[in-house]
């Protein structure tokens, strides 16, 4: 009862008019099993009933099995739903205001030596001069286009090297509760935190 009391003042005190555009939440290797699964569906409920537009989550290993298995689970998820692995991706979900992705094994060191050898092929294939080649044309080529406005690490103190372009300039929240044990609670703290904050972006 007084857990869903502070829930809902909570998220009184979030202001919808400055919402983070888009939030990224890093899990490890092993969070998606057992409880885990069930907590990433709340994830997104608690997204949605908040109004959140864009969320991008990471699971550092990419189980066998695991993509067709939330292919299947998310199939009727409310949410435009993106699963990435390194060789591929899919989609799933039925559509709606919130646009998810997950990225199943697939870093940001991987992901930027991608959008190079991209980029040199092009430069090779004559279609763009290498002085041509700024922060936007990488940008261009990176599988990931939202830059998050705030990267929540459930679980530990340490980030990956996730989005490691994109979020550059973003705010950083890690939680000393583990991905399966994280409440909702955990979730409108972090939101209501990034939203306390003046944003610098680098200066």
């Amino acid at each position: 009862m007084i857990r869903r009391i502070y829930e809902r003042l909570l998220k009184s005190r979030i202001r919808k008019s400055s919402l983070p555009g888009c939030v990224a939440v890093v899990l490890g290797s092993a969070d998606l099993s057992g409880n885990g699964l069930s907590r990433l569906c709340q994830l997104l409920d608690w997204s949605r009933s908040i109004g959140l537009s864009a969320l991008i989550l990471y699971v550092s290993d990419d189980q066998p099995g695991l993509c067709p298995l939330l292919q299947g689970l998310l199939a009727s998820y409310p949410a435009w739903i993106s699963l990435h692995t390194a060789e591929d991706m899919v989609r799933t979900g039925t559509g709606g205001s919130l646009k998810v992705d997950i990225s199943l094994g697939y870093g940001g060191k991987r992901e930027v030596v991608e959008a190079f050898r991209s980029i040199l092929r092009e430069v090779e294939e004559g279609r763009i001069e290498d002085s041509q080649i700024d922060e936007k044309t990488i940008e261009a080529h990176l599988r990931f286009c939202q830059k998050p406005d705030l990267v929540i690490r459930a679980g530990g103190k340490r980030l990956s090297d996730f989005m490691i372009w994109q979020a550059a300039y973003s705010e950083l929240y890690f939680t000393d509760v583990n991905w399966p044990a994280m409440r909702k609670i955990d979730f409108l703290r972090a939101i209501r935190d990034c939203q306390s904050r003046e944003r610098r972006f680098g200066r």
